[in-house]
């Protein structure tokens, strides 16, 4: 029983071990997972699934559904089922199975539901600069790539935006925002920040690594550099709160309010900035900025008890 125990339990195991077991379950068993789910869709809404990179022409209702399908297997089998199954792992057995979970209290709840509405002039600030970007002529062909993706997700989003009723709202919301809040946070600073910080024994590098990693995975280039931030944002609200609540909350109203800006304002983008210099911009972002130092600085100094992870047994149970 005790050697079925330490094959199944990887809690004790090296953080390399672990990592290894990250990658494995979300490359194999999630992407298998999400590719037969994917098929499957196929004859639940009878359409073909390569409209999904050729999405200029094709706005039908079929289309619609199948899409929306697809984003909820997303983050069911690539990030929920797979971040349960390796939290279910990598913790103890002798300890509470999702530690993770504490309830924060009230008055920090408000904090980051505040906070995550001072992201907002920021991340348009920055996505602003990040979508001028320019390739020098060598890299003509990364930057169309780039282009292709960008206008493709584009599409996408603006399929299932499109404002049609208050419900068709609330679907998206759950969609857009509920899902990926709770699916994205889970993975990503549930489990890889966690395994990052132990292997590099080191909480700041863990933040900034999965950070990158978070933005880069969405494949949307003149885009990373906001989500970058938020990551960062994300990470260190985990790291210094001890409580994944309070990151998927942030990460929740982010999504959220930007889809019901959306239907309420018709369809235009809720996040262009009007016309101004640069240095009005960056005046527009300190007050926002500064709130969310000083938040993440209480978190810090309430919660500065809580240690980054150590390695366990490195020599004995790699």
């Amino acid at each position: 029983m005790g050697d079925f125990r330490n094959h199944l339990f990887a809690d004790e195991k090296t953080p390399l071990y672990q990592l290894f077991l990250f990658m494995f379950v979300v490359l194999v068993g999630g992407v298998l997972l999400f590719s037969l789910t994917v098929v499957a869709g196929t004859y639940i809404f009878d359409t073909d699934p390569n409209f999904l990179t050729n999405t200029e022409a094709v706005t039908g209702s079929k289309e619609a559904g199948f899409t929306k399908y697809t984003l909820i297997m997303q983050q069911i089998t690539l990030f929920i089922l797979p971040a349960l199954l390796l939290m279910t792992l990598i913790n103890s057995p002798q300890k509470p199975r999702f530690p993770d979970f504490k309830p924060p209290a009230l008055h920090e709840i408000i904090l980051v539901v505040f906070l995550a509405f001072c992201l907002f002039p920021i991340t348009g600030f920055t996505g602003q600069l990040n979508s001028q970007m320019n390739f020098p002529e060598w890299l003509s062909g990364v930057e169309k790539w780039m282009v292709e993706k960008e206008d493709s997700a584009g599409r996408i989003i603006q399929m299932l935006t499109n404002p049609e009723s208050i419900w068709t709202m609330f679907g998206n919301i759950i969609i857009i925002a509920v899902l990926p809040a709770l699916g994205e946070e889970l993975i990503f600073r549930g489990v890889l920040q966690k395994i990052l910080a132990r292997f590099l024994r080191s909480g700041n590098a863990s933040v900034w690594i999965t950070a990158f990693i978070f933005s880069s995975l969405h494949l949307q280039f003149f885009g990373f550099l906001p989500r970058f931030i938020l990551g960062l944002i994300f990470g260190y609200l985990f790291l210094w709160s001890g409580t994944l609540w309070l990151p998927i909350i942030a990460h929740f109203v982010n999504n959220a309010v930007s889809v019901a800006a959306e239907y309420f304002q018709s369809g235009n983008s809720a996040n262009v900035l009007p016309d101004s210099n640069f240095w009005q911009h960056m005046g527009g972002i300190v007050f926002p900025g500064l709130a969310i130092i000083m938040i993440l600085l209480y978190f810090r100094s309430r919660h500065a008890s809580i240690p980054v992870p150590e390695r366990k047994n490195e020599e004995t149970n790699g």
